[in-house]
């Protein structure tokens, strides 16, 4: 489920993922393991491993559900998606672009 391998053809020049929300939304659904809607830090830290190379992965798990978590309830819902974009354009290399 490596977003690399998923989205392959649409590797910009400067190695940035290139797709819209609707494909990171689905791809990150993929992750929402017990299907409830939501994102909590396990299922983060999991998309997190899958794109992420090194030791820190674990640690940016952490800190995406801590700066996209926006009311503080351990989940990422529809309403915080936006935070979880921005962290996925600045730690998992991603850029959401409309088509």
């Amino acid at each position: 489920m490596a977003l690399k391998s998923t989205y392959r053809r649409n590797i910009a020049s400067d190695g940035k993922i290139e797709m819209n929300l609707q494909e990171f939304k689905k791809w990150i659904k993929r992750f929402d393991t017990n299907k409830d809607g939501k994102i909590n830090k396990e299922e983060l830290r999991e998309a997190v491993r899958t794109n992420v190379d090194g030791w820190f992965n674990r640690l940016k798990g952490r800190h995406g559900i801590k700066g996209a978590d926006a009311n503080g309830n351990g989940y990422i819902d529809e309403n915080e998606f936006n935070n979880l974009v921005e962290f996925a354009h600045k730690n998992l290399g991603v850029r959401i672009i409309s088509y």
